[in-house]
């Protein structure tokens, strides 16, 4: 009996290993690679990850943890929060390009270090659609930004030569 399981068990591992595509040199490697997952793609609940995040700096302003005052960006992630919920794309993408604003001008006196990453965390989680052009220079450079709007231009070219 135990033959036949020892048997049974090594035919399934010798018929198995193919299926799950386990070459020797992946199975018993020292350096495995990691898996990367999609990291491009946004929440669908970006705006109150965003509302959150400064409600998160607000809080440590109110007990004197950073300096100034946040209460401006949290009137405006929510009005933001319910321009999107509301479905006006645009009253949200001028919404979300007046928080940047206020942000690069330190509107409430907020330190240089809170208003870099509220910043980059609004420019991470907000969908590309909602900023403006210079927002994606500087946050990925002019070359690459005009790389893609090439990239863009020439597929909408390809895809009307289709029909």
């Amino acid at each position: 009996m135990k033959n036949t399981i020892a048997l049974y068990s090594t035919a399934f591992l010798i018929g198995a290993w193919p299926l799950l595509d386990l070459s020797q040199a992946q199975a018993f490697s020292n350096n495995p690679e990691p898996v990367v997952w999609n990291s491009n793609q946004k929440s669908a609940a970006w705006a109150e990850e965003l509302l959150g995040q400064v409600v998160t700096y607000q809080t440590m302003a109110e007990k004197n943890l950073i300096p100034g005052s946040f209460q401006p960006y949290v009137e405006q992630t929510s009005k933001i929060r319910e321009l999107h919920r509301s479905g006006n794309r645009r009253a949200t993408y001028d919404g979300v390009n007046a928080l940047m604003v206020m942000l690069e001008a330190r509107v409430g006196g907020i330190d240089e270090h809170s208003a870099e990453a509220l910043w980059d965390f609004c420019y991470r989680v907000t969908p590309d659609e909602f900023h403006a052009r210079d927002r994606h220079i500087r946050a990925k450079g002019a070359d690459t930004v005009k790389e893609h709007e090439e990239f863009m231009r020439n597929m909408e070219e390809r895809a009307g030569m289709s029909f």
